[in-house]
């Protein structure tokens, strides 16, 4: 088990930094779904009544999902044969090689208790699928631990793939269960969705110190839901979420329209509108930086060129002075995140580097960047060395 590690400080041209470190790095080789970002597509999701048309789609989508830079992507349980013609079948077929070449795994949505969803899990785990989602946790239908003993069984007899995984998601009236859960059944992911609803940085602080200590002691990984605006708050707020959740180690699941600024969509079924507005949305913001997509595109570039998901992580208690109670800092292998949740703009550090911001930096006196309320920042860990004056005497 990963004890919070007592503060350690060191010296920096701006001050001391005292950190406490929560999580330790991970050593040697480490399976893809121990730092994977899952893409989640919306509903409608394929299921026995798809087309070859709702499949073609989803085989499209495969390319700009690819070049957001996420590792997985999570679909429906597509037909069996019989449900749909040879067609679909096919279609389904060339959507696993299409993924497999692009370098994304395939995740199935399946229904734990339905019977036809457990023979479309064995028939598409045997012809490529990674993995299966299990969907959220209900508190008055919860799964039994021989329930979860028969999937892994299934994973063990029937996947093809290396490293197939089950995941489920918690919501916030079962998180209690997660010890049990990940003691009796070991999930590979067993989602947190505790930060979409914590309200300041000490809340947020003790969620995840407490899921990630639970999680290392069993051997498994942190795995986090990014918000949306609707659970934000504003578009602000959901933007820095996303550079929250993206810095921390583990997997992390997007679901489909965050990247573009949308809320999250329900209802199950089709929206020929949002489907239009998506489209006009990415084109509008494509190539903009500090536009939604392109801020989570090079969050996502710059979490895996620094191997995030994989770092250790530290909380900053001290970065040049005590870190104030509206503000959250921590660091994430080799990279400072700070956000400023008050109300006045917060003076960065002179000395190091900014990565990417989820909105524009204000200027403070003698021209020093300043944090503005709402606003999350990456940087560099290390301060930048002093830039020599040519016309010193040397």
């Amino acid at each position: 088990m990963t004890a919070p590690s007592p503060p350690t400080g060191v010296a920096t041209a701006a001050g001391p930094v005292t950190t406490r470190m929560v999580h330790r790095a991970s050593r040697g080789h480490q399976e893809w779904w121990r730092y994977a970002v899952v893409y989640v597509n919306e509903p409608p999701l394929l299921g026995a009544v798809a087309t070859e048309q709702d499949v073609a789609q989803r085989i499209a989508q495969l390319r700009r999902v690819s070049r957001l830079g996420v590792q997985a992507i999570r679909i429906g349980c597509p037909p069996l044969p019989g449900e749909a013609g040879e067609g679909v079948v096919a279609a389904v077929d060339e959507l696993l090689k299409r993924a497999r070449r692009t370098g994304l795994r395939v995740i199935l949505r399946v229904d734990p208790l339905d019977p036809r969803d457990e023979a479309c899990a064995r028939f598409w785990l045997s012809r490529g699928a990674d993995g299966l989602d299990l969907g959220p946790v209900q508190e008055s239908a919860p799964v039994s631990h021989a329930r979860y003993r028969e999937l892994h069984a299934l994973l063990a007899e029937h996947a093809r793939t290396e490293d197939p995984i089950l995941s489920t998601r918690l919501a916030p009236a079962v998180q209690a269960r997660a010890a049990d859960m990940l003691h009796e059944d070991w999930l590979h992911h067993l989602v947190d969705a505790d930060l979409l609803h914590v309200a300041s940085p000490s809340e947020l602080i003790a969620s995840v110190t407490a899921s990630l200590r639970i999680r290392d002691a069993l051997g498994t990984a942190g795995a986090w839901l990014v918000p949306d605006v609707a659970e934000a708050g504003t578009p602000l707020l959901a933007l820095s979420g996303a550079l929250v959740v993206l810095a921390m180690p583990g997997a992390v699941y997007l679901r489909q329209g965050i990247e573009l600024g949308l809320p999250v969509k329900t209802s199950p079924e089709r929206d020929d509108a949002r489907v239009a507005r998506a489209a006009e949305l990415l084109e509008e913001q494509r190539g903009i930086p500090g536009t939604p997509y392109e801020t989570i595109r090079a969050a996502l570039r710059l979490r895996s060129d620094h191997r995030l998901g994989l770092a250790p992580l530290a909380w900053v208690e001290e970065l040049g002075g005590p870190v104030p109670a509206q503000v959250l800092s921590f660091l994430c292998g080799d990279i400072l995140v700070v956000v400023n949740l008050g109300e006045e703009d917060l003076p960065l550090p002179e000395d190091r580097e900014v990565l990417l911001a989820s909105g524009p930096l204000a200027v403070g006196p003698g021209a020093r960047q300043n944090l503005p309320r709402h606003t999350a920042v990456w940087m560099w860990q290390e301060p930048r060395p002093p830039v020599r004056d040519p016309r010193a005497r040397r």
